[in-house]
């Protein structure tokens, strides 16, 4: 089994702010499905099944803050056996520009609290992800503020077509894999 997890902060108030790219990616790729995310039992997060590619595919976003992500990844791994390599992990990435989309087969978590849960309970840096441009954060605005913060307006109207291209990317990674795919999408912008 192979996972599509898309990293945010559970609650309705955070549902469309820019530190819930993830998510909003994940959702996108449900839709495309025809497939609905529901509440897990076993751990914190909700998930729906499906096919990207030739690949049996759990979507998953976890139900916990981000600082705690991790949790929920390594449960969703034990449970469907899925190997670090094939799993997925789409977030945001505020020292990106908005729209730009980064494919990566492996690598730290920066500065991203949610990554870093995920490196800390996984124990590897080996795993494909894909990184959705927020930024770049006003030197005045603070970073919690901004991330946590609604698209602004102007944003807003190229959000739909940013969560799209990302979602594009994941199902690129399951059509012709992670390095076919960042030589695709790494040089590419939208919104």
């Amino acid at each position: 089994m192979k996972l599509v997890v898309g990293l945010g902060n559970p609650g309705q108030e955070y549902e469309r702010s820019r530190h819930n790219i993830g998510c909003m990616v994940v959702e996108a790729l449900a839709r495309r499905q025809g497939v609905e995310l529901k509440k897990m039992f076993w751990f914190p997060a909700r998930q729906a099944k499906c096919r990207l590619g030739e690949s049996d595919v759990r979507l998953l976003e976890p139900t916990t803050y981000m600082n705690r992500s991790g949790q929920a990844v390594w449960g969703a791994m034990k449970k469907w056996r899925a190997d670090p390599a094939d799993t997925v992990v789409v977030y945001d990435d505020v020292d990106l520009e908005f729209g730009t989309i980064r494919v990566r087969a492996k690598g730290s978590g920066g500065s991203h609290n949610g990554m870093k849960s995920v490196l800390e309970w996984l124990q590897t840096q080996a795993f494909p992800r894909v990184r959705v441009g927020i930024g770049p954060k006003p030197p005045d605005e603070d970073m919690i503020g901004f991330v946590l913060g609604d698209f602004p307006a102007k944003e807003s109207l190229g959000l739909e077509k940013v969560v799209e291209h990302a979602a594009d990317a994941v199902e690129s990674i399951f059509s012709i894999g992670t390095e076919r795919t960042m030589n695709a999408f790494n040089q590419s912008k939208t919104g």
